[in-house]
C-alpha cells in the first residue's frame, strides 16, 4: 500500500482549493500534483474522493448547492 502523507500536510483549505481549481477552473492534474507537491497517485486518491472523504464530500455538497441556487 502507498502512503499519502503528503495529502496529510495540506489542511483543508488546500483540499478545498485543489478541488476548486481542478472542477471549476479545469486545471490539468500535473498542474495540481506540481503546485502542491503532491503525487499523481494522492491527486488521484484525492480526486475520486478516495482520500479526504469529508472534504470532498462537502465540497461536492456546496458546488452542488450552487449549481441549484444560481
Amino acid at each position: 500500500m502507498n502512503n499519502r502523507s503528503d495529502l496529510i500536510k495540506l489542511g483543508d483549505e488546500d483540499i478545498y482549493l485543489i478541488l476548486y481549481l481542478w472542477k471549476v477552473k479545469g486545471w490539468k492534474t500535473k498542474e495540481l500534483a506540481q503546485h502542491f507537491h503532491i503525487s499523481a497517485e494522492s491527486l488521484e486518491d484525492l480526486l475520486s474522493g478516495d482520500a479526504r472523504r469529508e472534504c470532498y464530500k462537502d465540497f461536492n455538497r456546496i458546488e452542488k448547492y450552487l449549481v441549484e441556487t444560481y
